[in-house]
C-alpha cells in the first residue's frame, strides 16, 4: 500500500525520444481517419478517451485499448493541425506524437510477446502529459460529456473507473489521472499476500500537495493466516505492521488505528462492509510531510480490499472531501475470476 514512485528516468528517455522523433515518424494513415462526434480543439474529449485506454487495457482487451487510443488520436490531430484555433495549447504536436507511438506499441504487444510493462510505462506517460493541459481539460470536459451522449460516462465533475478482472468500480474527478502499477497484473487462482495496487489517481501539481487516491486488494490472506474465515481485526493488524516496518514511510508516525465491529458505534465502512481505518504521517525525501488515511475491509474471509488517500500535511483536509465521496463511490463486484459465483456488493 506504498505510494507509488514515479519511473522519472524511464518516463524522461520516453517524452525525450518523442521529441526526438517527432518530426521524422510516419503515423499510421488510420489515425488520421475521422471519428464520428469529434470535436475540434476539444482536449476534454482527449483526456476521456485516454482514460477509457487504460481501463480496457486493464481489462485485458488490447484491442479496445487501441480503439480508444485512435479515436483520441483522431480529435487530437484535428486540434493540432487547425490553425484557425487561437491560444492553441503548445506542445500538442509532440503529444500526438507520444499518443502515435503509444498506439504502435501496444498493436505490437497485442501480436507479439514484448514486456507488457513497456505499454504500462507509454500508458502512464501519456496520462503525465495530458496533466500539463489539466486547466484546458477541466474548462471544456463537462461539454464532452454531454457531447457523447452515447457512452457510459456519468455528467458532472467525476468519471467512473471500472476495472472488470478485480470487479472494481469508483468514481474520480474528471482532470485527475490514472496510473497503472508497474506490477499490475490479473487476478490469479495462485496465492499472494502482498498488497496489490490496482490504480491510482492523482492530481499532478506539487503545489496542491500530490493528492493520491489508490484501491488495491490482497487475495487468499487466509491462507498466509492459516485460518478461514480471517477477521477484520487481523487484517488491521497486518496492515499496521507492514507499515511500521517498511522504509517506504520514513519517520512513520501513527495518529489512528481502529477498526469497526458490531459492538460499537464506528462508523467505518467501505462499500457496506465494515471497515478498519489507520491514519499517519511520514516525510517523504522529496515531498516533506506527507498525511495518508486508509480504509480495509474483508469480503467473504478471504480477501482484503484497502483504498488509500495520501496528500501534503497542509493540503490533507482541502482534498479530504474528495477523498470523502470517492470512497463512497468504491464498489465490488465479485467476478467469475474470484469465485464460482457472482456476487454484487453495493
Amino acid at each position: 500500500m506504498c505510494e507509488l514512485i514515479r519511473s522519472s528516468q524511464a518516463v524522461l528517455i520516453v517524452i525525450l525520444l518523442s521529441y526526438l522523433l517527432l518530426y521524422s515518424y510516419q503515423f499510421d494513415s488510420n489515425l488520421f481517419a475521422q471519428v464520428d462526434g469529434y470535436y475540434s480543439n476539444n482536449l476534454g474529449l482527449v483526456k476521456i478517451l485516454v482514460d477509457k485506454a487504460i481501463q480496457t487495457f486493464q481489462n485485458n482487451s488490447t484491442k479496445d485499448a487501441i480503439t480508444h487510443l485512435r479515436e483520441a488520436s483522431a480529435e487530437l490531430m484535428v486540434s493540432a493541425m487547425d490553425n484557425n484555433i487561437k491560444n492553441k495549447p503548445a506542445g500538442l504536436d509532440a503529444l500526438a506524437f507520444l499518443l502515435g507511438h503509444t498506439i504502435k506499441l501496444l498493436s505490437e504487444n497485442n501480436t507479439t510477446t514484448l514486456p507488457k510493462n513497456s505499454s504500462i510505462l507509454y500508458l502512464n506517460t501519456l496520462e503525465e502529459q495530458l496533466g500539463r493541459y489539466l486547466p484546458a481539460i477541466s474548462s471544456n470536459i463537462e461539454n464532452s460529456i454531454n457531447r457523447t451522449a452515447s457512452t457510459t460516462f456519468p455528467k458532472g465533475p467525476f468519471l467512473e473507473y471500472k476495472n472488470e478482472p478485480y470487479g472494481l468500480k469508483v468514481q474520480y474527478p474528471h482532470n485527475w489521472i490514472i496510473r497503472i502499477n508497474n506490477n499490475y497484473s490479473l487476478p490469479s487462482t495462485s496465492s499472494y499476500s502482498h498488497p496489490q495496487v490496482i490504480g491510482s489517481f492523482y492530481l499532478p501539481n506539487s503545489t496542491e500537495g500530490l493528492p493520491f487516491f489508490y484501491i488495491g486488494v490482497n487475495s487468499n490472506l487466509s491462507k498466509q493466516f492459516k485460518q478461514f474465515p480471517f477477521t477484520l481485526q487481523q487484517y488491521l493488524n497486518k496492515s499496521l505492521q507492514s507499515k511500521k516496518n517498511s522504509s517506504s514511510f520514513p519517520d512513520f508516525k501513527l495518529i489512528e488505528a481502529t477498526a469497526a465491529n458490531q459492538n460499537n458505534n464506528n462508523n467505518n465502512s467501505l462499500a457496506g462492509f465494515p471497515a478498519y481505518r489507520i491514519l499517519w504521517t511520514y516525510k517523504h525525501p522529496t515531498y516533506g510531510m506527507r498525511k495518508l488515511m486508509e480504509f480495509g475491509i474483508v469480503v467473504h474471509g478471504s480477501k482484503g480490499y484497502f483504498v488509500d488517500y495520501a496528500a501534503s500535511l497542509d493540503k490533507f483536509s482541502k482534498y479530504l472531501p474528495i477523498f470523502q465521496s470517492m470512497k463512497n463511490s468504491f464498489k465490488i463486484s465479485i467476478c467469475n475470476t474470484w469465485s464460482n459465483k457472482t456476487t454484487t456488493i453495493r
